[in-house]
């Protein structure tokens, strides 16, 4: 038999819309993530405001910057390839190096904010800085100008207030949890609250007066930005300032009166065309499926894995958003999002300036709008093009978009598709990744935090400790501050509080855990969704929850209890381990443990030991058995322990010994291995094969030619899975059960995809749900698994073999259990189970070294045993297995058309045997084993006519008093005439002994002196077997 082996959004960076590229008077161009001194504010909002005739200085449009501004020269590196054999895990610990091409996904992937119209080269690759792990990196950095800042404790600031507006502003109003009716979702100002610049530091009544956090007071002596200075507040026309709008109005008619009365003659002639189409672009808006994770739960709830492809995205209602995130989006983004009609004119302008080379500098002129128009409805080629065609385009689509949808809508969309880097898309995933929470538990500064990192992604890591990372984070986590009290939507205390209790970042990496299962699962859904007929597609986009039949409880003992079983067995060259635990009813699987350590390389920790092809050992003989007595073999026939010769196979028991006559109880109980080999004999390889088959075991195939007679010794390969799950069948009386790892598929939307046994613990069931349950093809007559389980669960029949308190027994639980040791001791088994609970066992080494003296008893029956008695011991793990709100008896209970009988013990047959003087007991099948038929049903043969039990008119008569017990009338034979009787047998056979009586014919039955009735034992069937039997008769 074969030795068995080893199986074995890329994009650049932005500016907002109230930054300009330069500052004058800053001096020499800073490097990437150097601090940029911030500019001086004017009271006069036009003193910046130079217009050379070359309209190069045209740069303040907008409101110029209040605080320091990020050097924008690195490009974002890309998601890393996506390795079909690994699980992917969140990057807390590292980067690596990738490049620069840009690979969102249209309608998929995050938003992608890249300048329009820069034509600035960038470089065609960025290596990020390795990241040194660490679980807490909080932002301190010097401030410009030199002067440190004291290091500012770790915690979460307090829920901000808002500072309200007068109704008359045409500026950005702060947002509110539940906007009025009316309004079309944009929040609006409350009246009469309004804030003065002496009162700044009175929390309004709109928010509870912040409380200081208590687990992270201010640091002593910690020294703060002094107050910014309020800007007068000027009326602002579609974005613009009244003292640009004149020379937008003349700038747009001298370079665009062309184009606009070319636009205006196109859209005369094709006007009905052009709005259809843009019409259906804006409707797919909202509707595009992106991509999302997908969550997997065990049986219970708790979370095992977050599964995502090109990122990490949770999408979440607009009421999750905190006001905060909000406002610090909107203030560092596009300052007048609630009022503009989907782009803004000024940037609009100054984009195309910079176009044609009248304007130097970034430009930044998209607003929050336009970035979802053009990640979501343009392909990644046309979204990078820089041209007027696509700039007009997508201002056309903004504005179709913004009078279709409300800006709570549009705003939703944008915070659930937004990069934030650290492969986090939407905000919520960013803030899972960043700080470990959800986003509607967001402080303040962490919700600054966020706001600010999509416009560099990979250079504003937080999770990267590098100094000069960490300063450039900080310098635009205060500049979104700023922004904010600029905007009046916080104090300058607040900011200042903030800045004092800095940030805690808690960079987990997903978990997995249950690792082999979580795998298994993931394939396992994929296949279920196949089949439900979902496509690839829609399966890799994600954004389902998959509960699982998993428990962690079992999972983590049953894992626990391999290792220390393990441990325990170094000197016996032991290195790993397998836990299987199956709900035999259903199929569920409650625990895979693969190995005994998942990340350790030197075992091979990864390969998942339970769905791995092994030599099974002994573990094959109940199914042997099964098909005899299919086939019509009874439990009382009688099997020859003896030696014999086929064709050269001289199987062995362990023992070495040989135990002569015994029947199926004893072989199976003991599991000698002859008597298998004989049984095999008998039924034949492919009608073993074909029970198999029938069994849910694929991994042999129904090829007999490729084995031999020592297939029931284990001379193929199964795996643990296909094993426990066969052994189901005989704890199901007959019935095979398919194994499943899912209960439960949710969707998105909270809908009811998919549930097994009504194990949904949420969800919404809809006229597309598929319901599943329990169900099983019988493939057995259940009075063969009674036989076979009462069998494998008799303590007292296989003590010759393992002796008393050995490992199989359970004390007062009814198992039934096989051990299996394959040749060299390269593979131990121990698979047993009870009505309610299956548990199967393997020990050994993954690469297949031999290991020393390790057997199936000594080796796996103790992880099965304390596995067993875990979870029989807790009523928490052993309510797992119940069934329609219960457990079923675990003894297993005597179908109909089955009867015990009483047989003669082979140790009362001794030379001459003349009656029986002991008996035991035995089940027998009343009728013939039903056959399956095809149709998941079972056919029951007619029963065979009655043997007359009359002598016969002349000749011997051997009447079968019990399965192969005979009472003969014999005569002895004198030892001087016996020994010159010869008896030919054929050429290459052994001599049989001489015999010792001669059968008497019924009709001399009168006159034969000393003739007499004797108890014999029928010989085996095969004449050289035969020889060995009476041999072994006379000698024992």
């Amino acid at each position: 038999m074969p030795d068995e082996r080893d199986l074995r959004e890329p994009e650049e960076p932005r500016e907002s819309p109230d930054e300009t590229p330069e500052a004058e008077g800053a001096g020499d161009a800073s490097p990437a993530h150097a601090l940029i001194p911030e500019p001086e504010h004017a009271d006069d909002e036009t003193a910046d405001l130079i217009i050379p005739e070359d309209f190069a200085g045209l740069l303040y449009l907008d409101e110029p910057a209040t605080s320091e501004t990020l050097a924008r020269e690195a490009t974002d590196p890309t998601l890393p390839p996506s390795d079909p054999n690994a699980l992917p895990t969140m990057p807390g610990q590292g980067s690596q190096e990738t490049d620069s091409a840009k690979k969102t996904l249209a309608g998929t992937s995050g938003l992608d904010p890249n300048p329009d119209f820069d034509p600035r080269d960038q470089p065609a690759a960025y290596t990020v800085p390795h990241i040194v792990p660490f679980e807490h990196t909080v932002v301190h950095v010097p401030v410009a100008g030199g002067k440190e800042q004291p290091a500012p404790p770790s915690g979460q600031s307090s829920q901000p207030t808002q500072r309200p507006r007068t109704p008359t502003s045409k500026r950005m109003p702060p947002v509110t949890r539940q906007p009025k009716p009316g309004t079309d979702g944009v929040p609006q100002p409350v009246p009469g609250n309004q804030m003065t610049q002496s009162n700044a530091t009175q929390q309004p009544p709109y928010y509870p007066p912040p409380q200081p956090p208590a687990n992270y007071p201010p640091q002593p002596g910690g020294q703060q930005r002094g107050a910014l200075p309020r800007r007068p507040k000027q009326r602002r026309i579609l974005g613009c300032r009244p003292g640009c709008v004149a020379i937008i109005a003349g700038i747009f008619v001298t370079f665009c009166g062309g184009l606009t009365l070319i636009l205006l003659i196109l859209t005369a002639t094709l006007g009905t065309q052009l709005e259809e189409r843009y019409q259906a672009q804006v409707a797919r808006v909202g509707q595009e499926s992106n991509f999302q994770s997908t969550f997997y739960y065990d049986r219970n709830g708790n979370l095992l894995y977050e599964a995502f492809s090109e990122g990490r995205r949770t999408n979440v209602r607009f009421e999750d958003f905190p006001v905060d995130l909000i406002n610090a989006t909107i203030a560092i983004e596009d300052d007048s999002f609630w009022t503009n009609p989907g782009f803004e004119i000024p940037a609009t302008v100054r984009a195309f300036l910079q176009y044609v080379g009248l304007a130097s500098g970034g430009s930044g002129g998209s607003t929050i709008t336009q970035q979802l128009v053009r990640n979501v409805l343009f392909d990644f080629e046309y979204r990078a093009e820089r041209s007027v065609q696509r700039k007009v385009e997508e201002i056309i689509l903004a504005t179709l978009l913004t009078n279709r949808q409300s800006k709570q809508e549009i705003l939703t969309l944008y915070l659930n598709e937004i990069y934030y880097g650290n492969l986090a898309y939407g905000a919520q995933a960013a803030a899972q990744t960043m700080f470990g929470k959800d986003v509607k538990d967001l402080t303040l500064g962490e919700a600054a935090l966020l706001a600010g990192l999509p416009q560099a992604p990979a250079e504003l890591d937080p999770l990267n400790p590098d100094p000069a990372v960490q300063a450039a984070v900080d310098t635009r986590w205060r500049t979104v501050l700023d922004r904010m009290v600029a905007e009046g939507l916080i104090t300058d205390q607040q900011r200042r509080d903030t800045i004092a209790q800095g940030l805690t970042f808690d960079s987990q990496d997903a978990p997995l855990r249950a690792p082999h299962f979580t795998v298994y699962a993931q394939a396992e859904l994929e296949q279920l969704m196949n089949e439900l007929g979902y496509s690839p597609e829609q399966i890799a986009r994600g954004g389902l929850r998959v509960y699982t039949t998993v428990d962690l409880g079992i999972n983590d003992m049953a894992q626990q209890t391999a290792r220390q079983q393990v441990a325990g067995l170094t000197a016996n060259n032991v290195s790993n381990a397998a836990v299987l635990v199956l709900k035999p009813l259903t199929g569920e699987i409650l625990a895979m443990v693969g190995s005994v350590d998942y990340n350790a390389d030197q075992i091979d920790g990864r390969v998942n030991v339970t769905i791995s092809p092994r030599q099974p050992g002994s573990t094959m003989k109940p199914f042997t058995y099964a098909a005899a007595l299919e086939q019509g073999m009874t439990p009382g026939d009688v099997i020859w322990d003896t030696p014999t010769n086929i064709a050269g196979y001289q199987p062995l028991n362990y023992d070495r010994t040989f135990h002569g006559p015994v029947r199926m109880r004893t072989a199976l109980a003991n599991s000698y291995n002859v008597p298998a080999v004989q049984t095999l004999r008998r039924v034949g390889v492919d009608y073993l094969l074909n029970l198999l088959a029938r069994f849910g075991v694929e991994s042999l195939g129904t090829d007999s030619t490729r084995y031999g007679l020592s297939l029931t010794l284990g001379g193929g390969e199964i795996t643990l899975m296909e094993l426990t799950r066969g052994y189901t069948v005989f704890a199901n009386g007959g019935a095979l059960v398919p194994t499943t790892s899912i209960l439960c598929v949710v969707d998105n939307d909270d809908n009811i995809l998919y549930q097994y046994e009504n194990s949904c613990p949420r969800g919404n069931q809809t006229a597309t749900t598929v319901n599943r349950g329990g169900y099983g093809v019988q493939v057995l007559d259940p009075r063969i698994a009674f036989l076979i389980s009462d069998i494998l669960s008799d303590d007292n029949a296989r003590l010759p073999a393992f002796g008393a308190n050995n490992p199989l027994d359970l004390n007062n639980i009814p198992a039934s259990v096989k051990t299996g040791t394959t040749d060299d001791f390269k593979d131990n088994w121990t698979v047993g189970f009870t009505r309610n609970v299956a548990v199967g066992i393997w020990v050994g080494n993954t690469r297949g070294e031999p290991m020393v003296n390790s057997t199936g008893v000594t080796g796996a029956a103790p992880i099965w045993n304390q596995v067993f008695t875990n979870i029989y011991s807790d009523q928490r793990m052993l309510n797992q297995f119940a069934v329609s709100g219960g457990l079923q008896p675990d003894s297993q209970q005597s179908p109909n058309g089955i009867s015990p009988r009483a047989l003669c013990a082979f140790s009362q047959l001794r030379e001459p045997s003349l009656e029986c003087g002991a008996s035991l007991n035995e089940w027998f099948l009343d009728t013939p084993a039903g056959l399956p038929d095809g149709t998941g049903q079972l056919a029951y043969p007619n029963p065979p006519l009655p043997t007359p039990d009359a002598p016969p008119i002349s000749g011997p008569w051997l009447r079968e008093v019990e399965p192969d017990i005979y009472r003969v009338l014999v005569q002895p034979i004198p030892a001087d005439i016996a020994s010159g009787i010869i008896i030919s047998v054929a050429p290459g056979q052994p001599p049989p002994p001489a015999p010792l009586y001669c059968q008497v014919p019924v009709e001399l039955s009168s006159s034969a002196a000393g003739a007499r009735e004797q108890l014999f034992i029928g010989p085996p069937p095969v004449p050289e077997d035969a020889v060995q039997a009476e041999l072994y008769a006379r000698n024992n």
